[in-house]
């Protein structure tokens, strides 16, 4: 059983992963203004600063600092979507101690409802959507299926970088990109990209902390 208060590695990874991707992400921003990476590792620095100096130690907690790091200090529209999803996460670890495949299940559900308030994007728009609305589907497809933890987050993840993978072949519809038309065509979307490292992370670490590694 993974417990809240002992959580903190899941958005421990979620920093790390992003730190490591930096480059990466500016890369693939290089249709937009060629900053994600750089954007989201701010904010991700401001959150790591943030549990070290409190010594936060919940999952709830990690999720709260990168939540407010994205959302107060990042400019554009990616990080008040980030900072939805992580309150999505928050707000159903709400005096939740004991996390099981139901909780993660509403977890992932309300942080795209958090999501899909504040965005018109849907998938094939070429966005973190294209990312995210499959990944929590296939979540909750297999966990009806088999109530089996892991085998729900790695549908999850596989979900994710398909996800990702198909913005290639998209024409950006919303979005500062969406300004170039056909020129997006034949490139990766960086928010769907950061967002499927962003699972990616969620789905590893989780899977540690359930085997207790």
């Amino acid at each position: 059983m993974i417990k809240n208060s002992q959580g903190i590695f899941v958005p421990e990874s979620i920093i790390k992963i992003i730190f490591k991707n930096e480059s990466y992400l500016s890369e693939l921003d290089s249709l937009g203004d060629g900053d994600h990476g750089v954007n989201m590792a701010k904010g991700m620095k401001i959150a790591q600063k943030d549990i070290i100096e409190n010594k936060i130690t919940d999952m709830s907690g990690g999720f709260k600092s990168i939540m407010v790091a994205l959302m107060d200090y990042i400019g554009g529209s990616l990080g008040p979507l980030y900072g939805m999803l992580f309150r999505g996460f928050i707000e159903t670890l709400k005096n939740q101690e004991n996390i099981d495949g139901r909780i993660v299940d509403y977890m992932l559900q309300n942080g795209l409802n958090n999501v899909e308030t504040i965005t018109a994007a849907r998938i094939g728009d070429k966005t973190m959507l294209d990312t995210l609305i499959p990944a929590v589907n296939s979540y909750k497809k297999e966990w009806k299926k088999t109530t089996d933890l892991s085998l729900s987050l790695n549908a999850m993840q596989k979900a994710a970088k398909m996800g990702f993978e198909s913005t290639r072949s998209l024409k950006a519809k919303v979005g500062r990109a969406s300004r170039l038309g056909n020129e997006t065509v034949g490139h990766l979307d960086a928010g769907a990209g950061s967002c499927y490292l962003i699972l990616k992370a969620f789905v590893q670490s989780m899977i540690k902390l359930e085997r207790g590694e």
